[in-house]
């Protein structure tokens, strides 16, 4: 076992566990979400999690993500928390997350604001970007402004390394004191969905550098994750050369780390060892047909 032995395959086997109630709620609702990030990355690879990762990623397209989010609130199970900056007080970021009640998996970067802080899968939503190469760069660099000034605003703690970026922390901090939270969540929201009315030729989350072809999400096939079926977009190999590059070859030993370095509460699931565990602890029995393998 890497990097955390016992402790990263407790938590990952928890992370898998809601993952598996993200599934149960779309599939029941006909919601598309598809495995993104590292996450697809190891279906990929390793028909699991990359040996030596610690999150989950979600994505879903804003007009599915806006359906999900909308669903939680009848059909989450009393196991989990929804988190979004509606939901808690002290959450800033744009994406949701869903946490597993009774945990607890410390960011450093907010341990301090959040109401709730248990371990947790992230869900992205997708967003339509201009066409134009400087439109795009223009539109990415208005998005991390406004995304830096949300955690500003909400006191996050962030380590900046070069004067550059001190330099622009510290024009933010006095936007940030112009507006109130609200107004900033607001204006960054706005940017996000800016272009989605437009059906543009490409989709991104948030700021982030990777420009995806609109294409590679007109359909989804599924693939296999720690023994389960889930959706991933039919166009998985674009999806994976454009945010890794040579994605079937493996990075340096050196580089094979963790996320984070710090480590979770499991809470009563401090027993969890096995994905059979994880099926005993499920409050909805899965069907056969999801599970490819049993472990």
């Amino acid at each position: 076992m890497v990097d955390g032995g016992i402790a990263l395959h407790t938590l990952q086997l928890l992370e898998l566990k809601v993952l598996l109630e993200l599934k149960r709620i779309c599939d029941k609702h006909q919601i598309k979400y598809f495995l993104a990030w590292g996450t697809l990355l190891g279906a990929v690879r390793h028909r699991g999690f990359i040996p030596w990762d610690d999150d989950i990623d979600v994505g879903m397209l804003r007009s599915e993500y806006a359906k999900f989010l909308t669903v939680c609130n009848d059909e989450l199970s009393q196991e989990y928390y929804l988190q979004t900056f509606e939901s808690d007080s002290g959450y800033a970021n744009s994406h949701a997350k869903i946490r597993l009640n009774g945990t607890e998996y410390l960011e450093p970067a907010n341990k301090d604001i959040l109401e709730h802080k248990g371990i947790f899968i992230d869900i992205f939503p997708l967003d339509h970007i201009p066409n134009n190469y400087l439109s795009q760069k223009i539109h990415r660099f208005k998005l991390m402004a406004l995304s830096e000034a949300c955690l500003i605003k909400y006191g996050y703690r962030t380590e900046i390394l070069t004067l550059k970026g001190k330099a622009f922390h510290l024009g933010l901090q006095y936007l940030a004191k112009i507006f109130s939270k609200d107004q900033v969540i607001k204006m960054r929201e706005e940017m996000l969905q800016k272009y989605n009315g437009e059906r543009t030729d490409f989709y991104a989350f948030g700021a982030s550098r990777c420009y995806f072809p609109a294409e590679i999400f007109e359909n989804f096939s599924e693939l296999e994750f720690e023994g389960f079926k889930f959706r991933v977009p039919e166009g998985y190999t674009t999806y994976l050369e454009c945010t890794y590059g040579d994605y079937m070859t493996l990075p340096p030993e050196d580089k094979r780390i963790r996320h984070t370095s710090y480590s979770p509460d499991f809470g009563r699931y401090a027993n969890i060892d096995s994905v059979d565990d994880v099926l005993k602890s499920m409050a909805t029995p899965y069907k056969t047909g999801d599970i490819v393998y049993k472990q």
